[in-house]
């Protein structure tokens, strides 16, 4: 049966390139072309000692400087290269099985090796990087193995902030040899005309072995734990190293339907058996729905027709960058829900799976995207790879192959279209295929299922008229700009009133595009330009600025009060907010708004009416109102009878700190997160809106900090320092637990007040099994004997006096070249720190027999009939828990050979 390691912990890493020890060229440029001969960092000897120990997710441009000097578009941070690397050890029960190791974003091109061979190159920041190392894979007798991965965090796919680092998660995957494929299953729920269901599932069985077994596919539906559907057991005979597509189904009656207001959600159980033994399992969900899009009608979902409401999104947040903790993802989809949207586009990239997860769980329709708009081999592989480990998401409604490409209205375009498609019809031919342009419906456009039109409502209808039967929704809306907490514009300060009447040149306010789209059934919906601010392409300013301003929300996932704008016109439940707040300089006219889906709105100022206003949620009322202290309060009404209401209160000092968290419990997987959110209060629990205080963060026990964030588009504080200034009256720290954590908090202080602890109860969970990791030491000084035409004593006891039986070496140097026949005897004692077992590698050595002693006990012995510089295999050995030295001795024997011995040093892990 499979297993899943979790390699998110115990990496080490360096920020920079790293200078290779080289002995010699000719051997360097011969071992880089062969199997294990990458040197420097990618080799399994390096000595990373003095690295930087980290978990992953992990994005090191988030904790990098701003320079106005560095590139604008991915928010003026410090850009470099970098490596990590992992070494761990794998057990013999390992052995013969197929390994799968698979990282889920490297930012942005990255080289993986493994065991010192170059296994992988990825030039996507966003799609799976799953690579085959059975044939490399060391197993049992505490055999080491090393993963090496150098990311270019100078190159750029997008042109948005991106990132650097391994900033998803990474995977072990362990099978038997005949098991089912990476992101080989496909389930494809399909509708009859009785109102009935088929689900046709499609499983990839992949052979790793050098033989043809016959095996069985069954397939199973759980609703829960309740099995309410199967297959008939299908029998078929695996390919010698190759793959075999198993296709199935089962009926199904009266499921619940998966919908944005009820997604309700089954599991697949596909398993894979052979001679009556199961050998690997998958579970897959999946959700029962229809849709289609009507020329003239719209978007249909389930039978219905229903309005898409959706925002664009990019993939980071504040403190963490794009290295967003799983229950991050979750919140920024729950806020996003909250607002009323029921649709997401992952803009302009494949997201995170857990974002997909999330939006199955919450009902958000998602139009992924495909980041390359090409069809050569490598960019179909990455389009392939897309598909292939989202198309079982319910949530997924669109396929979106490309953003604004400039060959989008031609006939060269039309073909690359058209080709892309036909990749993904091949794989899923269940979901409606588009792209999102910035100009005509010409070229790509009318090969559509549904051609996306990036803003433009001003010639949308025309478009429409030119082609009728060609269905149409907005893949891209607004650009609206607007500064949380601003309520006057001031391009000196960068920073833009919240009022919805500013958008960028090529854009629109919420309300024009709204206005558009409710009156245009034709239309089929909208995604706003963006749910959140994101890092990088400033817009509408420069520097300063380091992060844009279209956003609903700001990084931190703070609503600013477009966010009641659009509320208004995305639901049907009765809404109102007042605007702005209420801190001002008595005197002062101030312009008050109301954003409300209530046909009237009333304001009060102190209890006293300032009048009432006939409202829409694209006609909202204002009032302009001389400020004096007190309560500023809107009643909304519908038919004459008041249905809500919205207060905004003058604050007065500050008295005590505010803490908000999203969880008082945390899981031990250094992945679940608690969002804390803080702000001033008075002394009636106002909140001071216009605070700009210093607040510091400390944790204790088992809680750390990942990272702090304000929403401040032009601030340059550190994300990474345990504090920030309030911006707006508001700031946000995240926090996690430690792996096997029991207890702890974290305390927040501000000048002046008394601090705030909140402790986490931490829970205990099952984890995927955890490959911990080990620093490597070289040890490159040993001591050798004079050459011997005889075998010596390899356990010869030497005097505490004896200065000359074993004279130093520095291995690295080419002090050996005199040894080219006979024997030598090395010897390395090595200081312990406390531990249960050293591993030993030998990365370069030349031999014709050698043998490896520790305290005495031989571990290897080796005769070979041709000269080999390499031990195909590391080891390890147990060693005493309270000893505080060990001693390494190598013997080795060459006979007629231009040089041998040890040339760079004995590599050591401490276990």
């Amino acid at each position: 049966m499979r297993k899943i390691y979790n390699l998110d912990f115990d990496w080490k890493f360096h920020l920079g390139e790293v200078e290779r020890s080289l002995t010699n060229e000719v051997g360097v440029i011969a071992g880089v072309v062969k199997a294990g001969g990458a040197t420097g960092a990618a080799s399994i000897a390096f000595d990373d000692s003095e690295w930087r120990h980290l978990n992953l997710p992990h994005d090191y441009l988030a904790e990098s400087d701003f320079s106005e000097e560095n590139l604008s578009s991915h928010g003026y941070r410090y850009r470099n290269n970098a490596w990590y690397r992992k070494t761990f050890a794998l057990d013999e029960e390992i052995k013969n099985k197929h390994v799968l190791l698979c990282f889920e974003g490297t930012a942005v091109n990255a080289d993986f090796y493994f065991n010192a061979s170059p296994v992988a190159k990825s030039c996507s920041a966003y799609v799976e990087t799953a690579i085959d190392v059975t044939d490399r894979v060391f197993t049992g007798g505490g055999a080491l193995n090393n993963i090496a991965v150098h990311i270019n965090g100078m190159t750029t796919e997008g042109w948005w902030y991106e990132g650097a680092g391994i900033y998803r998660h990474v995977k072990l995957y362990i099978k038997e040899l005949l098991h089912i494929a990476h992101n080989g299953v496909f389930i494809k729920p399909v509708k009859n005309a009785d109102g009935d269901w088929t689900v046709y599932v499609e499983t990839e069985v992949e052979n790793s072995g050098y033989d043809n077994p016959a095996a069985v596919v069954e397939v199973s539906l759980f609703d829960g734990e309740k099995k309410i559907a199967s297959s008939v057991s299908q029998e078929f005979n695996a390919c010698e190293r190759g793959k075999v597509t198993v296709k199935q189904s089962f009926n199904v009656s009266d499921p619940k339907l998966w919908d944005v207001d009820s997604p309700n959600l089954y599991n697949v159980e596909v398993k894979l058996l052979s001679n009556g033994k199961e050998l690997d399992s998958v579970t897959e969900r999946t959700g029962f729905r229809t849709f289609y899009v009507d020329a003239e009608k719209g978007f249909f979902l389930n039978g219905r027709s229903l309005k898409i409401k959706g925002t664009c999104n990019h993939q980071d947040h504040a403190g963490v960058g794009v290295a967003v903790p799983d229950s991050v993802q979750n919140y920024r989809i729950k806020r996003l829900k909250e607002m009323g949207t029921n649709a997401y586009r992952c803009s302009h990239n494949p997201p995170a799976k857990e974002i997909l997860d999330a939006c199955d769980e919450q009902g958000l329709i998602v139009m992924d995207e495909n980041r390359r708009f090409e069809s050569g081999d490598e960019f179909i592989r990455l389009l392939v790879a897309m598909v292939k480990r989202d198309r079982n998401h319910p949530s997924i409604i669109f396929w979106s192959l490309f953003n604004e490409e400039p060959l989008q209205n031609t006939e060269t375009g039309a073909r690359i279209f058209k080709h892309l498609k036909s990749v993904v019809h091949n794989l899923d031919d269940s979901r409606l295929i588009m792209g999102a342009i910035n100009g005509t419906m010409d070229g790509a456009g009318m090969e559509m299922d549904v051609t996306g039109i990036n803003y433009r409502i001003s010639s949308i209808a025309k478009m429409h008229e030119q082609h009728p039967l060609q269905p149409i929704i907005g893949s891209e809306n607004n650009s609206a700009v607007t500064t949380r907490g601003c309520y006057k514009s001031d391009a000196e300060k960068c920073v833009l009133a919240c009022y919805d009447d500013g958008a960028v040149k090529w854009g629109e306010s919420v309300r024009q595009t709204w206005s558009f789209a409710r009156k245009s059934p034709y239309y089929a919906g909208i995604f706003i330009w963006t749910g959140f601010d994101y890092r990088g392409e400033p817009t509408p300013y420069n520097w300063p600025s380091v992060s844009s301003q279209f956003g609903i929300m700001d990084t931190c996932g703070f609503a600013k009060d477009s966010f009641y704008y659009n509320r208004a016109c995305f639901c049907e439940e009765p809404v109102i907010h007042v605007m702005p707040h209420w801190n001002h300089t008595e005197g002062e006219e101030i312009r008050v708004a109301a954003p409300t889906n209530c046909t009237e709105a009333e304001l009060f100022l102190n209890g006293k009416s300032l009048g009432r206003k006939t409202s829409d949620c694209i006609d909202t009322p204002e009032w302009m109102v001389k400020y004096v202290p007190g309560e500023i309060k809107v009643v909304g009404y519908v038919d004459g009878k008041e249905v809500c209401s919205d207060a905004c209160k003058t604050a007065g000092a500050a008295v005590k700190i505010n803490v908000e968290t999203t969880t008082l419990k945390l899981k031990d997987d250094e992945n679940d997160t608690a969002i804390i959110n803080v702000s001033l209060v008075d002394e009636n629990g106002t909140i001071l809106p216009c605070a700009d205080d210093m607040i510091k963060f400390s944790t204790s026990g088992d809680i750390y900090l990942r990272g702090v964030g304000n929403g401040d588009p032009n601030s340059h504080e550190s994300d990474v320092l345990p504090q920030r200034k309030l911006f707006a009256g508001r700031c946000q720290a995240l926090v996690s637990a430690k792996y096997g954590g029991k207890g702890g908090s974290i305390t927040v202080s501000a000048d002046g007040l008394a601090s705030e602890t909140i402790e986490f109860e931490i829970e205990n969970v099952k984890q995927n099994l955890v490959l911990s990791s080990q620093s490597v030491v070289v040890m490159y000084r040993l001591y050798m004997t004079e050459i011997t035409p005889t075998r010596p004593d390899p356990l010869m006891v030497v005097s505490g006096n004896d200065m000359n039986t074993f004279m130093a070496v520095d291995t690295t140097d080419h002090h050996q070249n005199d040894f080219h026949s006979g024997w030598r005897l090395y010897r390395l004692p090595v200081s312990l720190p406390k531990c249960k077992k050293i591993g030993i590698s030998i990365p370069n050595s030349w031999y014709d027999k050698m043998e490896i002693y520790v305290d005495g006990k031989e571990i290897f012995s080796s005769e070979r009939e041709e000269k080999t510089s390499k031990i195909d295999k590391n080891f390890s050995v147990d060693v005493d828990e309270n000893a505080t030295e060990a001693e390494i001795r190598i013997l080795i024997y060459i006979e007629n050979f231009a040089y041998a011995g040890i040339r760079d040093g004995i590599s050591i892990v401490f276990i």
